[in-house]
Parts: structure tokens; sequence; C-alpha cells
């Protein structure tokens, strides 16, 4: 049975201070299993970044392109379901294309310093 269905409808005031204690740990569990895909998903993403900055590198394209991040902002957009709203997700994709960004740059100054290998 998907949990936040089981959990979504329940008047958590009606229930023991055991009950409760026990949802809650069970719902830190799935997010602490959600945490870990969205960890590989990042590391995922940031492998690609790398690949790509060493393109535009070897393109002499700048690591900053608004187009393409603006093109990403539309597309994410139309993933977009509730209860996470349109600004909290731009907000979320904001830092992680600000660290994508960096992490390439940090390459450049450095040269390929991450094997993507491994």
């Amino acid at each position: 049975m998907n949990i936040i269905k089981k959990y979504s409808s329940v008047d958590f005031n009606s229930l023991s201070v055991k009950e409760n204690e026990e949802i809650l740990n069970e719902m830190r569990k799935q997010v602490d299993k959600i945490d870990k895909q969205l960890v590989e998903l990042l590391i995922r993403r940031t492998s690609f970044s790398l690949l790509i900055g060493r393109i535009k590198r070897a393109l002499s394209l700048p690591t900053y392109s608004p187009e393409r991040e603006r093109d990403i902002n539309k597309k994410i957009a139309t993933y977009l379901k509730k209860p996470l709203n349109k600004i909290s997700l731009a907000r979320i994709y904001e830092r992680i294309l600000d660290q994508s960004r960096a992490i390439q740059r940090e390459e450049a100054l450095k040269g390929n310093i991450y094997n993507l290998d491994e």
C-alpha cells in the first residue's frame, strides 16, 4: 500500500504518542531512502554536467548558458505535480544548476580532477 495514501487522511491528534512516534519513524525511514536515491541521481547528473563542461571547453563555450537554463526550467515545470509548487521547484533547480556550474569551473581550473569511471 502506498504509505502516503495510507496516512494522508489520518487525524494524528487522535492517535497515541506511541502510534505517532511509530508513524514518524516509518516516515523518516522512507525519507532516508528517498534522500539516498536523490544523492545517487545528483551524482549521476553531476557526472553528465562535468562531461558537458569538458565539451564546452573543447568548443570554447562559456560555462554559463542562460538560454539552456531557461529551457531546463521550462522543461522541469512540465514535470511538476502537487504538493511541490513551481517556485519551490525553481529554487531547488537554481541551486542544482548553480552547483553544476561551480563544479564545471572547479574542474576547468584544476584540470580533469574527477575520474568518472569510479
